[in-house]
């Protein structure tokens, strides 16, 4: 069987579209990115990538096939879409399209539930830092009540010690009365 040359041009024409099939799967790849990120342009450029892509599915729609590709039974170079293939086509890509969307719709929902459930933890870790500072306050006021029972004590002692000292103070004078008295 022999071989089918393509010409010159149609092989560089193929190489310039599967160059723009890179570029625009780059464009719609950051742009689910930026999209992910909640980044500025996030939307223009998931709709530049997605136009981009369903554009250049449309030419390699009418590039001719390659002759070594057999997967169109036989028919070698064909290049004819019915309108209602296109339609099913452009749908498809739709679909795609809005599948993307619900599923970045998700991703946001779930990165906003990761958000509040940080904003729960700084407020969680704030509340245990206030916590920790009453019960600082808390162990200091202790301690100081320890220590004034003991100085209570202390002043107790001193002062029942000087009751005693009083006490043996007025006998002392009570004998001395009685004694200048009792001449």
């Amino acid at each position: 069987m022999s071989q089918v040359q393509q010409p010159k041009v149609e092989k560089n024409f193929k190489y310039w579209v599967d160059k723009a099939v890179s570029v625009g799967a780059a464009v719609v790849i950051i742009g689910a990115l930026f999209k992910i990120l909640h980044w500025k342009f996030a939307n223009e450029l998931l709709i530049v990538g997605m136009f981009t892509e369903a554009g250049i599915f449309l030419i390699y729609a009418y590039l001719p096939s390659d002759p070594q590709d057999h997967s169109h039974d036989g028919v070698v170079g064909s290049a004819t879409l019915d309108s209602s293939e296109l339609i099913k086509a452009l749908n498809d890509v739709k679909q795609t399209i809005d599948n993307t969307n619900n599923n970045l719709g998700t991703i946001n929902g779930s990165t906003e539930g990761l958000k509040n459930l940080n904003n729960q933890f700084l407020a969680m870790g704030k509340t245990l830092e206030e916590l920790n500072h009453f019960y600082g306050s808390l162990k200091n006021l202790s301690e100081t009540m320890t220590s004034s029972v003991g100085e209570a004590a202390r002043t107790k002692d001193q002062l029942t010690s000087l009751a005693n000292n009083l006490t043996e103070l007025n006998s002392v004078y009570s004998n001395m009365i009685h004694a200048i008295k009792g001449k």
